[in-house]
């Protein structure tokens, strides 16, 4: 007979390490709120009649969110054989809560306190059979990341059958059911913990005192951010270097093959610039991408995002933007389709669209690749160039959001937010090798599915015209045509030529593709472009316009309504629009005016101080009596003195 086991817990309790762990699969694993958003399904990899469930991890029961919707409907709708209830051991107080609650549910269980090696190094122990004796159920002390003790976890699920007792809660009158729950486990906890002393706390407090400063919090994360986008493009540019020149290499020995063989000359563009040719392009920035996921596992396995997380809480509340809306923004620095899953965390509806509606601002992995490219193509390798796009999404969705939340079908949006703030630590090797395998499949099926598919369609419509086959007579194309007719739609934003406006449009398939179509349409992508400013114009589109397909079918299913679809995809638009008119708007200005432009400011600076001084002097007393009219009024004007 097949068993069940379900994994229940406070978010960043170890839960989906735990899943990875049992079932030999990898998930997503991140130190905040969210990462699962919905049931994963896996089989125990000793034993495949054991089914592991991981469900979404949750800080109660009360069905509120999407995600404790879907734990609570599947514990009570389809009760699985046994529960293991998770518990982070070093913050019992707070994850003995979703305990007492389960309990109630009267499903087979077993508690499971994870993070025993931090609590050895901490000098705590967990009294395992003083938890037996309040709940009623086994308890084991495990590590889920360095898979201590799960064999035994996995054990005595299979043979368990006892129910936890049913906790019997008192309280002082008018206390609410979370108070009377905390009031139980404030009563019981020293008959669980016994405390000796910390000093991993304390290493973290110091750092933290640091890395959350109000004041230097934020300009740490910013040179952090500038040196792993400098690293990335410069070390990931000269493999990328290596790859592009082995493939242009290979494109021409094969096209002096092909031409000796007298093959067609539509077959030899075909496989030379078509194939090689995109798929050297493609292959070309995967180093970077790499290096960069790279860093930013280290950075979330650190411990270091929930800080990052709790510095731009503070900066989005600023703009009227909830707590819960930053976390799936993070996410979508990975990828735009999971940070909008992400948002079943969020209990209010508006506030969920409004995050679905912003969250794609944040540059993913994919509009990365672009920034890269074009920081090393056009930018001389200016990290700042690529990691000026995160701030700069980050800044708009924090303005936008504001504009948002100002609007009536957005109001009234409030949420509160709970953080999680585990210690810092070294990053787990395995988990980072982890993200960079996983990305290296995601990257070469989006390159092999989408982006080398939307490559040779492109050289397809560039190559093929009314006359046929038009070879090098590009302006004979069907692409050329189709591009000439796009590009005035983007001359007020600086790059009014049909290549970018082929890109512009390849990017809404994967914004990979946009890097493959400008090196397909052209030996020179500078060129293009009227200044650096609509370059920059440009990747500032690219940044804020409607993401991928991918995602947009993943906020379509999410939004429900095709009303809100089609608003997010205007709103984006509008958004990006606007932004890079004004990036380019402002280039034009620099450019235009050149030396001009430092006595414009002077002319500025002494008309406002003109201004200031007569209002101050319109203030002032004469000295005929002690009204403040400057004498422009004066009764006693005949009375003035000559003196």
């Amino acid at each position: 007979m097949n068993q069940t086991i379900a994994l229940i817990g406070n978010p960043n309790c170890g839960k989906t390490t735990l899943f990875n762990s049992l079932t030999g699969t990898y998930q997503k694993v991140g130190n905040w709120t969210g990462v699962t958003t919905e049931k994963k399904i896996g089989q125990y990899r000793k034993d495949k009649k054991i089914e592991i469930i991981d469900l979404p991890g949750i800080y109660s029961l009360s069905a509120t969110s999407l995600d404790q919707k879907s734990a609570l409907e599947f514990l009570t709708k389809t009760p699985p054989s046994v529960i293991i209830n998770l518990l982070d051991g070093t913050n019992l107080e707070r994850n003995l809560s979703l305990t007492i609650e389960l309990c109630a549910l009267n499903i087979p269980m077993i508690i499971a306190v994870n993070f025993s090696d931090k609590l050895e190094e901490r000098g705590v122990k967990i009294d395992l059979n003083g938890i037996s004796k309040i709940f009623g159920v086994q308890a084991v002390c495990i590590s889920a990341i360095k898979t201590k003790n799960l064999d035994e976890l996995i054990d005595l699920a299979k043979t368990t059958t006892q129910k936890p007792f049913k906790i019997s809660l008192t309280a002082e009158k008018g206390e609410n059911s979370a108070v009377k729950r905390f009031s139980f486990i404030e009563r019981n906890l020293d008959k669980i913990i016994i405390k000796k002393g910390t000093t991993a706390q304390n290493k973290t407090q110091i750092a933290d005192n640091l890395l959350m400063h109000k004041t230097l919090g934020l300009p740490i994360f910013f040179v952090i951010m500038t040196l792993v986008y400098f690293i990335s493009i410069k070390l990931g540019g000269v493999f990328g270097g290596v790859i592009k020149n082995l493939f242009d290499d290979a494109g021409e020995r094969l096209s002096i093959y092909l031409s000796e063989k007298e093959v067609y000359p539509f077959i030899q563009s075909l496989v030379c610039d078509a194939i090689i040719g995109a798929l050297g392009g493609i292959l070309s920035f995967l180093p970077q991408i790499l290096i960069l996921f790279a860093f930013m596992a280290c950075i979330e396995e650190s411990g270091y995002a929930s800080r990052i997380a709790f510095l731009f809480d503070r900066f989005f509340r600023a703009f009227g933007l909830g707590g819960k809306s930053l976390l799936p923004m993070i996410v979508s620095s990975g990828c735009t389709a999971t940070g909008i899953m992400s948002t079943r965390i969020i209990e209010g509806e508006k506030e969920r669209k409004m995050t679905i509606f912003l969250s794609p601002f944040i540059p993913c992995g994919a509009k990365t690749a672009v920034f890269s490219f074009f920081a090393t193509s056009i930018f001389g390798g200016n990290a700042l160039i690529a990691s000026s796009m995160y701030f700069l999404g980050v800044l708009c969705v924090g303005i936008f959001g504001r504009i948002l939340k100002n609007l009536k079908v957005f109001k009234n949006n409030k949420d509160e937010f709970l953080l999680e703030i585990p210690d810092l630590h070294l990053p787990n090797l395995n988990d980072v090798y982890m993200v960079i395998k996983e990305k290296i499949k995601e990257f070469i099926t989006r390159a092999g599915l989408i982006v080398f598919c939307v490559s040779v369609f492109l050289w397809l419509l560039k190559s093929v015209g009314l006359s046929g086959y038009v070879a090098d007579r590009v302006e004979d194309s069907f692409l050329y045509v189709l591009g000439e007719v796009l590009k005035y739609a983007f001359y007020p934003l600086g790059f009014c030529n049909w290549q970018t406006a082929i890109a512009v449009i390849s990017g809404s398939f994967a914004k990979e593709a946009v890097v493959e179509s400008l090196c397909l349409l052209t030996n020179d992508v500078g060129a293009l472009f009227s200044s650096s400013y609509s370059a920059y114009a440009f990747m500032a589109f690219i940044l804020l316009s409607p993401p991928c397909v991918a995602s947009l079918a993943t906020a379509k299913t999410e939004l429900v309504s095709n009303k809100w679809f089609f608003g997010m995809l205007a709103f984006q638009t509008l958004t990006a629009y606007t932004v890079a008119f004004i990036i380019n708007m402002i280039g034009n200005i620099f450019v235009w005016c050149g030396g001009l432009l430092l006595s414009l400011i002077i002319v500025i600076i002494i008309a406002i101080s003109l201004i200031v001084a007569v209002k101050i002097l319109s203030k002032s007393k004469c000295c005929a009596c002690t009204n403040a009219c400057g004498e422009r009024k004066c009764k006693n004007k005949e009375k003035h003195s000559t003196i």
